[in-house]
């Protein structure tokens, strides 16, 4: 049996793991923290050199310009309509999915999990034609509700994945004990199961509604119009107004992290619960 050490070599291991995490945070947190500093700086101090994080002042100007020249809080508005529409609509279908898939014992369950894990590594880019070609058959092109349902169909088989493994973990007898107290498999489903996966449905939630906030490759093709555009589509609209100008491009990107940064900083304890606990079980 190893031993642990003496007490000063066990103070060293744990500071040592400290300093290196707060070294890797400070790698990641530094560039997002430039570029929320440098929407509110001066113009000036965006190229002046060297660099400096901390503005002088706070200037609030670029917003005031971005909102005037573009309909910005319909951009978010859009935005939230596409990621909430998507989050409750998938995570519906995936709980029922889930459900029959973590308590129902059929031939080919496995292979069913495995082509759900193999959607998810299939790239957005490759369905887009396709995609394109659907929905201008359907006459959903370049409408809201149109990218309501495409978002949500493309999250049931990630909602899937993460629901099961919840689901795994609790326990059958549960379910037997109701059943012998009469109660159908829907009731089960919302009296039993329901409640108990709330912290997948919220871990499950949590990374759709990310997701659908960020993506830009589909909703750039499938939408035209200004008054539907999401919002990462909206700020490629923005920036290709002056390219150059690193404030605008700044402000825009902060715009579409501050939701994010909410979302994580909010509910992080879910999304930990998540990555630890959603694993598939077979």
């Amino acid at each position: 049996m190893a031993l642990r050490g003496t007490p000063l070599q066990r103070v060293r291991r744990v500071t040592t793991r400290h300093l290196v995490a707060i070294f890797a945070t400070l790698i990641f947190v530094y560039p997002v923290l430039w570029i929320l500093l440098a929407a509110i700086k001066p113009d000036v101090e965006i190229y002046r050199q060297p660099l400096s994080l901390f503005p002088s002042r706070i200037d609030f100007s670029i917003f005031q310009m971005i909102l005037s020249r573009w309909p910005l809080f319909r951009f978010i508005m859009n935005s939230l309509l596409y990621s909430i529409g998507a989050v409750v609509i998938s995570l519906g279908f995936a709980l029922f999915a889930a459900f029959g898939l973590s308590r129902q014992e059929f031939k080919g369950k496995q292979t069913i999990l495995i082509l759900i894990l193999m959607v998810q590594m299939i790239p957005a880019l490759v369905s887009v034609i396709p995609i394109y070609l659907l929905m201008r058959q359907l006459g959903l092109y370049d409408t809201q509700i149109g990218m309501v349902i495409l978002y949500s169909a493309a999250r049931i088989p990630w909602g899937v994945w993460i629901l099961v493994g919840f689901l795994n973990q609790i326990p059958r007898a549960l379910d037997e004990a109701a059943t012998i107290d009469g109660c159908t498999r829907f009731d089960i489903l919302w009296r039993i199961i329901f409640p108990l996966s709330l912290p997948g449905l919220a871990s499950a939630a949590i990374f759709t509604f990310v997701g659908t906030w960020n993506e830009f490759a589909i909703a750039s093709i499938i939408l035209r119009s200004t008054r539907n555009l999401s919002l990462p589509v909206a700020t490629m609209t923005m920036i290709q107004a002056d390219p150059n100008d690193w404030r605008l491009v700044a402000a825009t990107a902060s715009v579409n992290l501050i939701p994010v940064l909410i979302v994580f900083a909010l509910l992080q304890k879910h999304i930990v619960a998540g990555l630890t606990r959603g694993a598939l079980k077979g």
